[in-house]
């Protein structure tokens, strides 16, 4: 899923974009036509989805964490793109939805490998080399920032002064909780530096949706690229992993929760909001996600918070917050 560069990208696939992209991995409002169908105010209805929203893609790096038991990273990755662009891509065909042809179909293909395949994978390599959820979390949390850095020499957007601030702040936070927990140990190192190259997927990824994937159909385009993603992910899934999982029973529920929920539902409801609020409002609920995410760890996953990680936590979000609004 995209985010733009306004957003937070969960871990199913990157949000909207204010600069960096404008839809990549938005889903449909078939999926959640309750969401688009509900008023514009901020009654009950708008107030449940905005929850969802935030809860939804937070669990998004629990699910991954949490099928790391079971699987090792790229092919967790692997089975979960391939089994929701299977779906959307069933979906697509069944409505009759256009198909992607020619350079859009190579240009969505490259974004998906960018955004889904380099993100996601890298992300669930680093928490199997044993960064926290809540750590991943935060460091994917600048991808606003750093998406607008890239957007400059590609899309020729600006930065302004308050921008500026905002990555320092972000980068000060991302130090603050990355030097509580630091010891030289050097899968703990790796791990860091895959979260980071997840970072730069993303990033790297939007703008390029921005670029060249203008005007994708949505449940195609995302079907497309989920399962470009997928290919791209297998690959390291059958030659470095070969191909490791556990079928279990406690498997199938993570694996159904992160392909369905993770990667369908959740940019579904990321969807319906955007029809009915602007993209700022919509995009600041991503703020959120490093918060929640760290709750959800604490409480399912043990993972304790101290200090200094939670004073990195606030820092982070508010250079986020703060760029944001400077944009908006």
């Amino acid at each position: 899923m995209q985010l733009n560069p306004t957003h937070v990208a969960p871990p199913s696939g990157p949000p909207p974009a204010t600069s960096a992209t404008t839809g990549t991995s938005t889903t449909t409002s078939a999926l959640m036509s309750t969401a688009t169908t509900a008023p514009t105010g901020p009654g009950r209805a708008d107030l449940l989805a905005r929850v969802a929203l935030v809860l939804v893609w937070s669990s998004g790096f629990i699910s991954g964490k949490l099928g790391l038991r079971h699987c090792a990273p790229y092919t967790f990755a692997a089975l979960r793109f391939a089994l929701a662009g299977a779906i959307l891509l069933v979906i697509a065909l069944v409505s009759r939805r256009a198909l992607p042809r020619g350079r859009l179909l190579a240009h969505l293909a490259v974004a998906g490998v960018l955004v889904q395949a380099v993100q996601f994978s890298s992300i669930y390599v680093g928490m199997d080399l044993g960064v926290p959820s809540g750590l991943a979390a935060l460091i994917i949390a600048l991808y606003p920032l750093t998406a607008s850095l890239i957007a400059v020499p590609v899309l020729h957007e600006r930065v302004t002064r308050g921008q500026c601030l905002g990555l320092v702040l972000g980068l000060g936070g991302v130090a603050l909780a990355v030097g509580e927990g630091l010891h030289f140990d050097a899968d703990y190192l790796a791990g860091l530096g895959f979260v980071v190259l997840a970072l730069l997927g993303i990033s790297a990824g939007t703008v390029y949706q921005k670029r060249f994937c203008r005007g994708m159909e949505p449940v195609s385009g995302n079907a497309v690229q989920l399962l470009a993603a997928a290919v791209a992910a297998l690959l390291p899934a059958l030659f470095a992993e070969g191909f490791d999982v556990t079928f279990t029973a406690g498997y199938w529920p993570v694996l159904l929760w992160a392909a369905l929920i993770n990667s369908i539902v959740g940019v579904g409801l990321l969807y319906g909001l955007l029809q009915r609020h602007g993209t700022s409002q919509v995009s600041s609920l991503f703020y959120l996600v490093p918060m929640v995410t760290a709750g959800f760890a604490a409480l399912l996953l043990g993972q304790h918070l101290g200090p200094l990680t939670l004073g990195g936590l606030v820092l982070a979000t508010a250079g986020t917050l703060l760029a944001g609004r400077v944009r908006s």
